[in-house]
């Protein structure tokens, strides 16, 4: 009975052994696996980041290295990062690469990328000394200055004049110029239907006041005329005949 179980037990353990080496080997394989998929991928974002370099699409490519770098780190993929950020002139993000790339792999190429780090570091900060310097005020029109050389006040009047004070003290008026108006400053040119000259010239004509006065005068003269005609005209048409002898 007693050997009975203890083979038991030793059959268990065999089962559980071989169960455990199957799973261990699964696991290997899926690793492996897994593994060689992420190879797979981080190379076609090399290819692409690769083919994008060359056709100097410098932000694509530089992308498609960190992709690529994130699947299978490499230190000529990194550098090849930053150096697509520079050239696509996002200076932060190649001088953040680039510094990277020292403190990883910095055994190759520091001359150089020290070199890069400097000059992304003094750009940044001319392009940051730009962007908060205050904008310069242009010098103030019209203004005159006293005899000390310090700027007089000068005030308008509710007629548009600038009053100017003189250097014997009393002001003078000084008329400013008006204001250009909008015709004069941004003039528009708009495309009108041609006329002929025909109708240009009845236009004219016919606007005058003379013309009408004329035009009236001919009609009541030719109302006239015809009344006079008629009544010169004998009211029996047989009297201007000649009397024909029958004889």
């Amino acid at each position: 009975m007693m050997m009975t179980t203890t083979r038991r037990h030793r059959r268990a353990l065999i089962a559980a052994v071989a169960a455990a080496a199957v799973l261990l080997a699964a696991g290997a394989a899926q690793a492996g696996k897994a593994k060689a998929e992420r190879a797979d991928e981080a190379r076609e974002y090399l290819d692409k980041a690769t083919a994008a370099f060359a056709l100097n699409r410098f932000s694509v490519a530089a992308e498609n290295y960190e992709k690529s770098f994130e699947l299978k780190p490499d230190a000529a993929v990194l550098y090849n990062a930053a150096q697509a950020y520079r050239l696509a002139g996002n200076k932060e993000r190649a001088l953040e690469l680039y510094q990277s790339y020292l403190r990883m792999y910095g055994s190759e190429k520091r001359a150089e990328i020290e070199k890069h780090i400097e000059n992304l570091k003094q750009a940044i900060e001319k392009d940051h000394a730009v962007a908060t310097s205050p904008p310069t005020t242009p010098a103030p029109v019209g203004g005159a200055t006293a005899a000390g050389g310090a700027g007089a006040p000068v005030a308008s009047t509710p007629g548009g004049s600038t009053i100017v004070p003189t250097t014997a003290g009393s002001p003078s008026a000084v008329p400013s110029a008006p204001p250009p108006s909008s015709a004069q400053s941004a003039p528009v040119l708009v495309a009108q239907p041609a006329q002929s000259s025909e109708q240009g010239e009845h236009g004219s004509v016919t606007s005058k006041p003379w013309f009408w006065a004329v035009l009236g005068g001919v009609v009541v003269a030719a109302v006239v005329s015809t009344l006079l005609l008629a009544r010169r005209e004998p009211s029996d048409p047989t009297s201007t005949l000649t009397p024909v002898d029958g004889n």
